[in-house]
C-alpha cells in the first residue's frame, strides 16, 4: 500500500508505425523521424507537431498489416490498469500536463490519491513524495543511445534523479531498472549513486578522445529549404574555419547532416570545431562567423559556443 513511480521517456502510446508486410515506416513529411501514435490524435510528429489519423492500410502496399511497435507513457497506463484493476495509476507528460496543471497531478500524489505515477522526465526532478517506495525505470537504454558524447551523463543524471524519489520517507525505497546493457558505467554508477566513480570514468573517456573539459567546442548550425544549398554552406563555413586555424591545433568536422536531418522542411547540416586552445578555436569561429555573412539569405547559420544540445 505504498507509492511507486515507473519513469518512461517516450511520450504517447507507441513511438512508431509500421507496415508488416513491406516494412514501411510512417514518418513525418516534414522532418527525417517516425511518427508517434497517440490514442487522443493519431500519429504526431514531436518535433513540428504534424499529426495525421491512423491509415486504415499501408500507403506503400495498401495492406492493412499495420503493426503499433514500442512503448510509449499511455500504453504503459493503459498495460498498469489491465494488470492492476484496483490501483489508482496517473499520468505525468506533456501530453496531459503542463503549468499549474503539473502541480495538480503532484498534489494527489502527495495527497495519496495516486498509487502508480507513470511519468517522462518531469517524474524525476526534485519532488518531494514521502510515501514513494518503488520506483521503475523502463527502458533505461534510450538515453543512453542519443548521439551525443554527454548521452551518458544525461543518462545518470535522469537515474540518480529518478531513484532519488523513492524511499524519502521512514520507509526504505527500492529502485528496479530494465536495461539491455546492465554493465553500462552510467547504469552501474547511477543504480548506486556513485558519482565520483562516473566522473572518473567520464572523465577518463573523455579524456582519451579530446571531448570537453579536455577541449572546447564550437557549433555551427546550418539550415535551408534545399538540401544541396544547406551543404553547399555548410562546406563554405568549414572551408573557412580550416583556412583560419592550423589542423594540429584546431580539428574541423563536416559539414555532416545533422542527427535529425529535416525539421520542418528544412535540412540541417553542421560543422564543428573542437581544440584544447580558447584562443586557436576563437580564431576559427571568428572565421566562421565572417564566411556567414557571405551565404544566400535563404540560408539560416548560428554559432553555438560549448554547445550542450547534440540533436
Amino acid at each position: 500500500k505504498e507509492q511507486t513511480i515507473l519513469f518512461l521517456n517516450r511520450r504517447g502510446f507507441a513511438p512508431s508505425i509500421r507496415c508488416e508486410s513491406c516494412g514501411e515506416l510512417s514518418a513525418c513529411p516534414h522532418c527525417t523521424v517516425a511518427l508517434t501514435f497517440h490514442k487522443q490524435g493519431g500519429m504526431r510528429c514531436h518535433w513540428c507537431d504534424f499529426h495525421t489519423p491512423m491509415p486504415a492500410r499501408c500507403k506503400k502496399c495498401s495492406s492493412d498489416r499495420i503493426a503499433l511497435e514500442g512503448l510509449g507513457t499511455e500504453k504503459l497506463e493503459e498495460t498498469l490498469q489491465t494488470a492492476f484493476p484496483n490501483a489508482r495509476i496517473a499520468r505525468l507528460d506533456r501530453d496531459v500536463a503542463s503549468g499549474k496543471q503539473v502541480e495538480k497531478i503532484l498534489a494527489r500524489v502527495r495527497e495519496r490519491e495516486v498509487d502508480i505515477l507513470v511519468g517522462t522526465q518531469m517524474v524525476t526532478k526534485g519532488h518531494d513524495l514521502p510515501h514513494v517506495t518503488l520506483v521503475g525505470v523502463i527502458n533505461a537504454d534510450a538515453a543512453i543511445s542519443i548521439p551525443d558524447f554527454r548521452a551518458a551523463e544525461r543518462a545518470f543524471q535522469l537515474l540518480v534523479q529518478v531513484a532519488g524519489r523513492a524511499g524519502r520517507g521512514d520507509t526504505p525505497g527500492r529502485v528496479l531498472v530494465q536495461t539491455y546493457d546492465p554493465d553500462h558505467h552510467a547504469i552501474q554508477r547511477g543504480i548506486h549513486h556513485d558519482v565520483m566513480g562516473f566522473f572518473e570514468h567520464e572523465l577518463r573517456d573523455r579524456k582519451e578522445l579530446g571531448y570537453p573539459p579536455f577541449s572546447r567546442m564550437v557549433l555551427a548550425r546550418i539550415d535551408s529549404l534545399d538540401e544541396k544549398e544547406a551543404q553547399s554552406a555548410g562546406a563554405v563555413l568549414a572551408k573557412a574555419a580550416r583556412r583560419a586555424t592550423n589542423e594540429a591545433d584546431v580539428i574541423v568536422l563536416g559539414p555532416t547532416a545533422a542527427p535529425i536531418a529535416k525539421v520542418r522542411n528544412r535540412f540541417r547540416f553542421r560543422v564543428t570545431l573542437r581544440s584544447a586552445s580558447r584562443e586557436k578555436l576563437r580564431q576559427g569561429a571568428l572565421a566562421v562567423h565572417a564566411a556567414m555573412q557571405t551565404l544566400p539569405r535563404s540560408v539560416r547559420a548560428s554559432i553555438d559556443v560549448d554547445p550542450v544540445g547534440g540533436l
